[in-house]
């Protein structure tokens, strides 16, 4: 306080002070540019006055003082939303420094609750946000004090009523677009069939959660033990999620076999989180390949002349969805047969057009079985036959009954005697032939004669009665 004038007597009176406090000398003179002060020592706050009297009369100062101090704000309670066992929820709040100093400060909460930060500093005028989390174990409401300690020491403490309330969640399961051979029923095992699948490909069915309770409803897809130390045939789209509250999810199963002509199943837990039932879904699918079929199994050229070239068509067909990738054995550039083209890939129910040729280089028979090899699938056989004449030389005409007798008489083991025997055994009635024309033993013929053998197979065009008939 500054006095202008020459001199003044102070008096002070205390009224209503609740701190200490030390005064100076009880008459104080002040002169001019002089500063007087009083010096005082408090805890918190205080007020006191000052009367000065002076020729004009006397007049009052009051006077009141603040320390610094620690003091945080946050709210005194807080709701969280209801949760569901083995799941979380979150919330917020502000926890603001509204005093003098910096401060530390900790946060101590029980469980299911958790609070982070649980420490920190906070300057003066500044906030920082708090996040409150809750993971309960059991379905019943939970109601905690959370502490804060702060301040010098940290001996001051705030403190929050938190309040929460967990539920167990329910799910069902259902089969989307249910087949015939599927089972739903609500309480046993669900099947899912897939069906018929082509080797490489990969079929999707499609199961359905849905939860009616207020909650969310946690979940995990685990599969059979055994199943995660093989190479598994089935496998889902998701391994865990969160179906909401009064909501469905659709996930996916996918079957992508790998054997051919095998039947495959495996087994998925679909576990929902806390006490709830898990469900047992079982997965059957069937592998098949490709089903390539010829047209024919013989193209017969009948007879060309020599230095000319036949041509005739077949088709080849795959009668399955899976797609089929087939190579006909027939890369020898010398051959008197050609197919083109000698490989391909045919999709799912489609047919396709092979040009067979003939071009025989000599006045002879020919034959030829080439295999056709079929990716996942047996191979196939066909038979290519054709005969050539020139002016001078004119063998019999080859044809597929020729080798249909050929075949018998290979399986019956006629084929090991010249065509001679075979016809001196036939005069003798000790060969007879069948309803086909093939020749066979006599059921009261036990043994073949003892006649040597030759080491080589008979000719084809030599095959005794019925006679060839050459024609032209």
């Amino acid at each position: 306080m500054l006095i202008q004038k020459n001199q003044c007597h102070i008096t002070r009176t205390r009224e209503n002070c609740d701190c200490t406090m030390n005064t100076v000398n009880e008459d104080l003179c002040l002169s001019a540019s002089t500063l007087g002060s009083s010096s005082v020592t408090t805890q918190k706050e205080y007020t006191d006055q000052l009367w000065f009297e002076k020729e004009e009369g006397v007049f009052c100062v009051t006077l009141k003082a603040t320390l610094p101090c620690y003091k945080l704000d946050c709210p005194s309670s807080l709701q969280l939303p209801m949760c569901a066992l083995g799941d979380t929820v979150e919330t917020w709040f502000c926890l603001n420094n509204v005093g003098d100093l910096p401060t530390f400060f900790t946060w101590e909460v029980p469980a299911p609750f958790q609070i982070l930060p649980t420490t920190g500093l906070l300057e003066p005028g500044l906030g920082c946000k708090i996040k409150v989390t809750f993971e309960p174990l059991i379905a019943v409401i939970h109601e905690v004090e959370a502490l804060c300690w702060y301040g010098k020491g940290n001996k001051q403490k705030n403190s929050i009523n938190i309040q929460a309330a967990a539920k167990c969640a329910q799910l069902l399961v259902s089969i989307k677009h249910k087949g015939l051979e599927d089972q739903d029923q609500e309480g046993f095992q669900k099947v899912v069939h897939f069906g018929y699948v082509s080797v490489g490909s990969v079929a999707e069915r499609q199961i359905r959660l849905y939860n009616p309770s207020a909650v969310n409803a946690p979940f995990k897809i685990e599969m059979a033990e055994h199943v995660l130390t093989k190479d598994p045939s089935f496998s889902c789209s998701t391994s865990q999620g969160i179906v909401p509250p009064g909501e469905k999810k659709c996930l996916s199963l996918f079957f992508h076999p790998k054997t051919l002509d095998s039947r495959a199943i495996d087994y998925f837990s679909i576990i929902p989180s806390g006490c709830a039932t898990k469900t047992l879904l079982q997965v059957v699918g069937f592998c098949r390949g490709p089903d390539a079929v010829l047209q024919h199994s013989c193209v017969n050229f009948h007879w060309v002349k020599l230095g000319e070239r036949r041509e005739q068509t077949l088709w080849i067909e795959n009668q399955s969805d899976c797609q089929a990738h087939f190579q006909f054995d027939i890369d020898c550039q010398e051959s008197v047969f050609s197919i083109r083209p000698a490989f391909g890939t045919l999709a799912g129910k489609t047919r396709m057009t092979l040009h067979c040729a003939y071009q025989p280089t000599h006045p002879i028979i020919s034959f030829r079985r080439v295999a056709c090899l079929i990716h996942h699938q047996d191979p196939l056989f066909l038979d290519l036959i054709g005969t050539c004449h020139s002016d001078s030389i004119k063998p019999a005409i080859l044809t597929p009954q020729h080798l249909t007798w050929y075949r018998t008489h290979l399986a019956r083991g006629l084929t090991l005697y010249p065509p001679d025997i075979l016809a001196a055994m036939l005069k003798e009635k000790k060969l007879e032939r069948d309803e086909d024309g093939a020749l066979i033993l006599p059921i009261e013929v036990c043994e073949m004669p003892d006649i040597p053998a030759p080491h080589r197979r008979a000719d084809l065009s030599r095959i005794p009665d019925p006679p060839l008939q050459v024609t032209e």
